[in-house]
């Protein structure tokens, strides 16, 4: 699976259980094809780090980071996520982040349960690894 199917699986189930909360969980959008397409992004306010989806609530805002069980990722772009994860928490009490490798795990993050690997699990993973790359 890739990622993309894993963020259009947890659009439709969530659209799906949750069709008065439209609107709530978006995509961000920060993907670029090109080192230009990058340059441009960076230009016009994109932030490298930035997770996937956001959910926001009165209750609780959710930043969620998704990986696909199995998938490789540079070290270095995860810390980047850690480091905008450490932002986002740091802006109010109910402000979470989350890792999420399921639908099942994105979907408790909107409903409070805040399943999925929080700032700290993932930091502590990548301290363990000694190379470039690390698998989820």
């Amino acid at each position: 699976m890739r990622e993309e199917r894993l963020q259009s699986d947890i659009a439709v189930a969530f659209s799906q259980r949750y069709p008065k909360k439209k609107g709530q969980l978006f995509h961000v959008s920060n993907e670029r094809n090109s080192v230009k397409q990058a340059y441009r992004a960076k230009a016009i306010g994109i932030v490298a780090g930035v997770a996937d989806f956001l959910f926001i609530s009165k209750k609780l805002n959710a930043a969620l980071e998704l990986k696909v069980p199995g998938s490789r990722h540079e070290v270095a772009k995860v810390r980047k996520q850690i480091w905008w994860g450490k932002l986002w928490e740091s802006k109010g009490k109910k402000n979470h982040w989350r890792l999420c490798r399921t639908v099942e795990e994105a979907l408790s993050c909107c409903e409070g349960n805040l399943q999925g690997m929080t700032l700290k699990e993932v930091e502590k993973f990548l301290n363990s690894v000694t190379t470039k790359t690390i698998k989820f």
